[in-house]
């Protein structure tokens, strides 16, 4: 069962590279956060140095505990961490905008329905957009092939649950969770559990 950690935080100033620093110091908190509570395994994010290791396409994992799953990913303003017994994927977005030419490149034809819908406002397309988005980086992360994937090669349908929506892969090993934060971050999530559980935990 995927279990994420996620955090808001306050940006430390107005600079991009302390701004970059801020959130992946946060990451790798969340990491080691996880990594006591779920396996019991107490490390600092200066220990962390001497396990952290990634693969040929740079997909992170730890070496001492290779059968441990992981991903992290930050934005504006949230950082997240989530762990699986198998390989998973996380990505985590502030609607907001895109540069048009990332529809054509990322979103198959029937993916751009979605953003096309009559009616549809310009915050709402932003939010199916980065609902999308979200999910192809999630799948690259899972799958660690590396940014150059093409993101068309695969798909994800959205249909309506109690709860809002839920995701299904085109790729039939792959089972997604999606959902939006009280901040309005897009957090999404594919893994290989079909039990579909996943555990959200809120850090202060």
């Amino acid at each position: 069962m995927p279990i994420i950690y996620c955090q808001n935080y306050t940006p430390v100033s107005d600079s991009i590279a302390e701004i970059s620093a801020q959130e992946h110091q946060l990451g790798l908190t969340l990491l080691t956060q996880g990594l006591k509570n779920i396996y019991d395994i107490s490390l600092s994010v200066r220990d962390l140095d001497k396990y952290l290791k990634r693969t040929d396409s740079g997909k992170p994992f730890l070496s001492l505990w290779p059968h441990i799953h992981f991903n992290i990913s930050h934005c504006s303003g949230l950082a997240a961490c989530v762990f699986d017994s198998r390989p998973v994927g996380l990505d985590v977005e502030m609607p907001g905008y895109f540069p048009e030419v990332l529809i054509d490149r990322a979103l198959c034809p029937q993916e751009k329905q979605y953003l096309d819908q009559p009616g549809m406002s310009q915050a709402l397309r932003e939010e199916w957009f980065f609902r999308f988005w979200t999910l192809k980086e999630a799948y690259v992360k899972k799958t660690g092939t590396g940014v150059d994937v093409p993101l068309k090669d695969f798909s994800f349908t959205f249909s309506r649950d109690q709860t809002g929506y839920s995701v299904t892969c085109s790729d039939s090993r792959v089972f997604c969770y999606q959902t939006i934060l009280k901040s309005r971050h897009i957090l999404s999530v594919c893994h290989e559990d079909s039990t579909r559980d996943i555990r959200l935990n809120i850090c202060p």
